[in-house]
């Protein structure tokens, strides 16, 4: 089985050439491989209809009806379409071997994101100079801290000496 392209009409269209007997035998409802999804071969495909030449005006030369991901519906000519390898328990079909290897293109230098640096920037980078000093909030004073015990204990007192939420009175 080979995969080639016509290019001799607008637009190019490809199709299945040389096709074993076992490709071709098409049930109800089994899952297809539409020759455009040929590389990418998980997306599912489920045959609705195949017309014979001249059954259908839509298709005077025959074609299938195959239901697509998401139940959308396609429509390909006979030589399109073949029985999806994985529906005859063929599971190593699509081997790396018999794949085409795609080749990276390249477009230039590779490049770093972002802006560009300034000339500021790449002047020398500034060195940090310890002034000595205490780094932080500063201290409170030994009063501003008995100020604030004095609060605590009157605060305490007044509470009964418990945090929270008070009891629920019984009456």
């Amino acid at each position: 089985m080979k995969v080639t392209e016509d290019i001799n009409v607008f637009p190019p269209r490809s199709f299945y050439e040389n096709v074993d007997q076992k490709f071709l035998n098409f049930t109800n409802r089994c899952r297809v491989l539409p020759v455009p999804y040929f590389s990418e071969y998980n997306t599912y495909f489920e045959l609705k209809r195949r017309f014979e030449p001249g059954e259908s005006k839509h298709y005077p030369n025959g074609g299938f009806e195959v239901y697509g991901p998401e139940g959308s519906l396609h429509s390909y000519d006979l030589d399109q379409v073949i029985v999806h390898p994985f529906h005859l328990g063929m599971t190593k079909f699509f081997s790396k071997s018999q794949n085409a290897t795609k080749e990276k293109v390249t477009t230039g230098p590779k490049g770093k994101r972002g802006r560009p640096r300034s000339n500021k920037e790449k002047a020398e980078p500034k060195v940090y100079v310890p002034t000595g000093g205490k780094r932080g909030r500063p201290s409170l004073s030994p009063e501003e801290k008995a100020k604030r015990e004095a609060k605590k204990v009157v605060k305490a007192k007044a509470s009964g000496g418990k945090k929270g939420r008070p009891k629920k009175q019984v009456s």
